[in-house]
């Protein structure tokens, strides 16, 4: 992981001026992406986000949404924009979302992931992930998630390996 330390740097925190850009990513990223109003609900009114970007050639070029409730911690959306793809930002992404859940108390995270969407699937059980289920018809297009989760607290650093 020779990247790691350059590109785990770049990540940040969210701020107003980067929806859209997270906005184009989403749409480029989903079938039914969420509305710049919900993006903007998430970063600005739900005391339970936190939200991150990560930056590459001075540009977004990835984003978070995490959930952090009691000891619950749901990883809501995460993308990296197309041209990005593949150089390990979205590592950096997940890996801050463990980090941050696991510092705002999370003792488990939990996501939903489409099940044909396998190089995120590899990348969260290289973090510890297993799957808990499926849920059908579970997207607005008919396709079905699988339920996963990792625990944050105990063994060598909670949900890495």
């Amino acid at each position: 992981m020779g990247k790691g330390p350059d590109v785990r740097g770049a990540v940040r925190p969210m701020a107003a001026r980067d929806l859209p850009e997270v906005s184009a990513i989403e749409a480029d990223s989903f079938p039914n992406p969420w509305p710049l109003e919900a993006l903007r609900h998430e970063l600005m009114s739900n005391p339970f986000c936190s939200s991150f970007v990560v930056e590459q050639e001075g540009r977004v070029a990835g984003y978070a949404f995490l959930w952090v409730i009691f000891e619950q911690a749901h990883l809501i959306n995460i993308a990296v924009g197309r041209e990005f793809r593949r150089r390990g930002l979205g590592e950096a992404l997940l890996v801050h979302a463990l980090e941050q859940a696991r510092s705002l108390g999370g003792e488990r995270i939990h996501l939903e992931v489409r099940e044909s969407n396998a190089p995120a699937i590899a990348l969260y059980r290289k973090h510890g992930f297993g799957e808990l289920g499926r849920i059908e018809r579970y997207y607005s297009d008919g396709a079905p998630a699988l339920v996963m989760e990792a625990p944050l607290t105990g063994g060598e650093g909670g949900g890495g390996r």
